[in-house]
């Protein structure tokens, strides 16, 4: 039971960026399409608009991020590690300005994203981030939260 608890989340996280990296791939192809019912889950989690292909980097990014994070983790044992924490980071803050642009700007969730994925993707990440970042020391994770917000910013700037 304790290899299952270790191994999960360095997993959860590797799948969330293959997938990222997945849709990210489809999206620059042009075969992406965010009404399939296999994109459903993910719409908030990806961040991909059919309305902008700029924002298709952010989610290479995170691909990548998590990628990486689990290839340290593999190699150093430290499911908290630079790479995962940018991963979570940067989808925590996607979801918050997500959520404000949703409320701010559009006034209707249709308009945009699915209310419910956006609610379901907050909660997984929600779970996640508490189980990360409850042995996590603050002052080592400042850099990578920083990193993290400005570039979920500069992402929503493109989008």
């Amino acid at each position: 039971m304790n290899n299952i608890k270790k191994y999960f989340l360095p997993v959860l996280i590797l799948y969330l960026a293959l997938m990222c990296l997945y849709i990210s791939y489809l999206f620059i192809i042009d075969d992406y399409n965010i009404t399939k019912s296999i994109y459903q889950p993910y719409k908030t989690f990806v961040q991909l608009s059919p309305f902008n292909n700029w924002n298709v980097f952010i989610t290479i990014f995170k691909g990548i991020f998590g990628v990486a994070g689990f290839i340290k983790f593999i190699i150093n044992r430290k499911v908290i590690n630079y790479f995962n924490t940018l991963f979570l980071v940067i989808t925590l803050f996607e979801i918050i300005l997500q959520l404000y642009n949703q409320i701010e700007n559009f006034k209707s969730f249709s308009i945009y994203v699915d209310l419910t994925s956006t609610i379901i993707t907050g909660i997984l990440f929600l779970i996640i981030g508490f189980y990360y970042f409850r042995n996590a020391k603050i002052k080592e994770i400042i850099p990578q939260i920083l990193i993290g917000f400005s570039l979920a910013v500069i992402s929503y700037h493109l989008h």
